[in-house]
C-alpha cells in the first residue's frame, strides 16, 4: 500500500510539471498570435501548476525547473515581486537548463522595474550567457539601468553600438553626463532631424548646461527649429537648460530665465520666476539689494498652488519681514547684536541668501564689538565667505577673552556661560518671529 502511494504521488507531482510545461508553451503561442487575454489566463493556470510540482519535490533539476515555470508565469503576469522570489530561487540550480537565459532576462526585466539595485548585475550575466539575440537585448537593458543609476562610463560600456532610438538616445544621455558634449550631439543629430518632439529633450539639455554653455545653445537653437510642440514643452526646455546652468555659468542661468520668464505662463515658467528670485537673492549682498529683487519679483503676477509659486511668496515675505526689522536697527542698539543675528540667520537659512547674511553678520562685529556673539558672527561669516576665511578666523583668535573662544579651548568655566548664550539666543529669535506682526500679514502681490 505504501508503494502504491508513493508512486501515486510521483505520478501527480509529473503530472503537475508535464502541465505546467504544456500550459507555458500555449501561453507562448497565444501571445505570438495576440490574444493577451488568453495568454494572460494561461500564464495564471501555468503558476499554479508550476507551484504544486515545486511543492511535491522542491529538489533536484525538476524542482528548479518548476520553480523557474512558477517565476516566469508570475513575470508575464506582471507579478514582479512573485516572480523575483522565484527566479532567485532557481537561478543557481539552471546554470545548464535550456531555460537559463530566459530565467535571468526575466529575473533582469523584474529587478529593473521593481527598482532593484542588482538588475544590471543580472543583465550582466546574461550578456555573458546567451546568444547574440540575448546578449544584445542584455546590453542594452544593462546600459539603460547604469545610466539611470548615474553609472556614465559602465553604461556607455554595456550598450551596443546600435542605431535604434532607445541605445542612441541612452548613449547620448550617458556621452552629455559625461561632459562629452560634442559626441552626444552627433548621436541626437539624426533624432533631431527627425523633429520628434515625444522625446523627453529636458534628459539631454540639463547635463549640457552642467559641462558646456555653447553645446546647450546650439542644442536649444536646434530644438527650436522643430515644428512646435506645445508652449509648456517648450518652456520646459528653457528650464531644464537653466537650471542645468545654475552652478556652472550664472550668466547662462540669468540669461535663460530671462527668456523664460517672458513666455506665456505655464509651470515651469513658474519654477522659472522661482529660480530666478533664488538666483537674485543668493547676489544679494546688502539690504538695498535686496529690496531692488523684492520690487522686481512683486511686480510679476504668479498662479496660486504651485509649489514654486508658494515658496516664491514665502521669500517675498521672508524679505519683507527682514527688511522692516534691518530698517528699525541702529547701531549699539540695547540687544541689537541679537536681532542683528537673527537677521542674518534668516537671510542665510530662510531667504538662501548667503551673501546677505554675511554682510548682517558683519554688523554685530561694527555696530556691537564688545558683544559675545562676535566671536560666533566671525565663524559664520567664515563659513559663508570661504575667500576670506582666514582673515576672519584670524581675528576670531584675536578674542582670547571672548567666552565662545575660550569655550572652544577647554574652560569649563566658559562652556556653561556658552551654553546661556546659546539659550537665550535660541528664545530671543524664536520670540522676534513669533511677535512680528509682518509675518501673518497676505503678501502684496
Amino acid at each position: 500500500m505504501a508503494a502504491a502511494l508513493l508512486l501515486l504521488a510521483g505520478c501527480a507531482w509529473s503530472n503537475s510539471l508535464y502541465r505546467a510545461r504544456t500550459l507555458a508553451a500555449d501561453a507562448t503561442r497565444a501571445e505570438r498570435e495576440h490574444r493577451p487575454g488568453e495568454a494572460q489566463t494561461l500564464w495564471g493556470q501555468v503558476a499554479v501548476k508550476a507551484e504544486s510540482a515545486y511543492a511535491r519535490s522542491p529538489r533536484g533539476a525538476h524542482g528548479a525547473e518548476a520553480l523557474w515555470l512558477a517565476g516566469h508565469a508570475a513575470a508575464r503576469t506582471n507579478d514582479c515581486p512573485h516572480a523575483v522570489r522565484a527566479l532567485q530561487g532557481a537561478l543557481f540550480s539552471s546554470a545548464t537548463a535550456p531555460w537559463h537565459a530566459q530565467l535571468l532576462l526575466d529575473l533582469g526585466q523584474c529587478e529593473e522595474a521593481t527598482g532593484a539595485p542588482t538588475a544590471a548585475a543580472v543583465y550582466a550575466m546574461l550578456a555573458a550567457t546567451g546568444d547574440a539575440g540575448q546578449r544584445r537585448v542584455a546590453g542594452i537593458r544593462e546600459g539603460h539601468v547604469l545610466l539611470s543609476q548615474g553609472s556614465w562610463t559602465a553604461a556607455l560600456a554595456a550598450l551596443p553600438s546600435d542605431d535604434t532610438l532607445p541605445v542612441r538616445l541612452d548613449r547620448a544621455a550617458a556621452l552629455a553626463e559625461l561632459g562629452r558634449d560634442q559626441d552626444a550631439l552627433a548621436e541626437l543629430t539624426p533624432v533631431l532631424a527627425s523633429g520628434d518632439t515625444t522625446i523627453r529633450w529636458s534628459r539631454y539639455l540639463e547635463p549640457f548646461a552642467r559641462s558646456n554653455t555653447a553645446a546647450t545653445d546650439s542644442l536649444l537653437e536646434r530644438l527650436m527649429r522643430m515644428p512646435p510642440p506645445s508652449a509648456e514643452t517648450q518652456s520646459g526646455w528653457w528650464l531644464s537648460a537653466a537650471r542645468g546652468a545654475m552652478d556652472f555659468d550664472r550668466t547662462a542661468t540669468e540669461s535663460r530665465l530671462a527668456i523664460l520668464v517672458r513666455r506665456p505662463g505655464g509651470p515651469s515658467v513658474t519654477e522659472g520666476r522661482m529660480l530666478q528670485l533664488q538666483l537674485r537673492l543668493s547676489g544679494a549682498a546688502t539690504t538695498a539689494e535686496l529690496r531692488r529683487v523684492l520690487d522686481a519679483t512683486t511686480r510679476q503676477p504668479m498662479p496660486e498652488g504651485s509649489f514654486a509659486a508658494i515658496h516664491v511668496t514665502d521669500l517675498q515675505r521672508f524679505a519683507r519681514q527682514l527688511l522692516g526689522h534691518s530698517d528699525s536697527l541702529r547701531a549699539g542698539a540695547p540687544q541689537g547684536d541679537l536681532v542683528a543675528f537673527a537677521l542674518a540667520e534668516f537671510a542665510r537659512d530662510s531667504l538662501e541668501a548667503p551673501l546677505l547674511g554675511a554682510s548682517l553678520f558683519a554688523r554685530i562685529e561694527r555696530d556691537w564689538p564688545a558683544s559675545p556673539y562676535v566671536a560666533k558672527a566671525l565663524l559664520a561669516r567664515a563659513a559663508l565667505l570661504p575667500d576670506s576665511s582666514d582673515a576672519l578666523l584670524a581675528r576670531l583668535h584675536q578674542r582670547a577673552d571672548n567666552p565662545f573662544v575660550r569655550a572652544a579651548n577647554g574652560s569649563v568655566a566658559a562652556q556653561v556661560r556658552v551654553a546661556q548664550l546659546e539659550d537665550s539666543l535660541g528664545r530671543f529669535i524664536h520670540h522676534l518671529w513669533i511677535n512680528t506682526p509682518v509675518a501673518r500679514r497676505a503678501p502684496d502681490l
